[in-house]
């Protein structure tokens, strides 16, 4: 998983922050039950599909989001003119299929994930078994440290 900042400690299926974001960051709550990769793959196998990895090219693609939406303070798939998904894609190298989630205000992987589960949309997208990749973002705005903007990007 990627921060706002982009840095990044261990690679288990995602780069983990533990530090600081704009302001003074929060680290959300993960332990090694709550690993993402392992998270979404239990949800994954529970409903029959296959595991998902992690990609850099999505992670980054999730980064920017999760980025414009604390910049702004603003939750969205289009934060900011001419930044649509289909254009962050395009800028990221991404090509095929693709989704994306995003949500605000969840405290950790846990819940944002429970969230998504709960909304159709986002429902699909995570059980969709045409993605194979994933990459999950968080990042805070500078005003407040402590509310959390999430992206996820799926795809091939």
């Amino acid at each position: 998983m990627l921060n706002r900042n982009g840095f990044g400690l261990s690679r288990r299926g995602f780069l983990i922050l533990a530090g600081a974001v704009l302001g003074a960051g929060v680290m959300p709550a993960l332990s090694a039950a709550d690993d993402p990769t392992t998270l979404f793959n239990q949800i994954r196998k529970a409903h029959g599909l296959g595991p998902v990895a992690t990609d850099a090219r999505l992670e980054e693609a999730a980064l920017y989001q999760a980025r414009r939406m604390a910049s702004f303070d603003e939750i969205g798939h289009s934060v900011g003119w001419g930044n649509g998904f289909v254009a962050r894609l395009r800028k990221a190298g991404i090509h095929g299929p693709a989704a994306e989630n995003v949500a605000a205000g969840q405290p950790d992987t846990r819940s944002v994930f429970d969230a998504w589960m709960k909304s159709p949309g986002h429902r699909r997208n995570m059980l969709d078994p045409e993605f194979s990749h994933y990459g999950l973002a968080w990042a805070t705005p500078e005003n407040r440290p402590n509310y959390i903007y999430w992206a996820m990007v799926l795809g091939r």
